[in-house]
């Protein structure tokens, strides 16, 4: 509470940190894949500060349940309402074709589907298809979530 700091910049340290916390681990995933040989390719040399960029995002919309959050438990409802479905809903484990169309329009926007569609190319040694279009998806989720938990963030504090 004395330090020199402001509560936006606790929030947007909270913010980085959890965005490196990510980069470390996909660090450690993109060596043990080079090491494995699963890919050799030199795009993941591209993918790993895109990958930074997903972790950003998504510390972004963690934040905003950080600061809804009333208890420890409360965080369940982050994974089991929000991450869990949309890895099952963005192609990560089966194709989003076996989707019906009406959810597949949701799915194809869904962070997590953006960042699949941006990276995997990368990882089988390809560019991926409207590439400005995603990462520029994924820098509104971004923006519009930290903007969310900051001012979630700054209310909390206040009451």
């Amino acid at each position: 509470m004395n330090a020199p700091v402001r509560l936006d910049d606790v929030v947007l340290a909270e913010m980085l940190w959890a965005a490196f916390k990510a980069l470390f681990s996909v660090t450690a995933i993109l060596l043990v894949m080079m090491a494995l040989g699963i890919s050799h390719s030199w795009k993941l040399l591209v993918a790993w500060p895109v990958l930074l960029g997903v972790g950003i995002t998504f510390s972004c919309m963690a934040l905003i349940f950080n600061a809804l959050a009333k208890g420890y438990d409360f965080f369940t409802y982050y994974f089991t309402l929000f991450l869990t479905p949309m890895m099952f809903l963005s192609g990560i484990f089966f194709p989003r074709e076996q989707l019906p169309s009406f959810v597949r329009v949701v799915a194809d926007w869904l962070p997590l589907s953006v960042a699949v569609d941006l990276v995997r190319p990368m990882f089988l040694d390809r560019w991926p298809d409207e590439p400005l279009r995603l990462v520029g998806v994924l820098a509104v989720f971004a923006g519009v979530s930290f903007w969310i938990a900051l001012a979630l963030t700054r209310k909390r504090f206040r009451s």
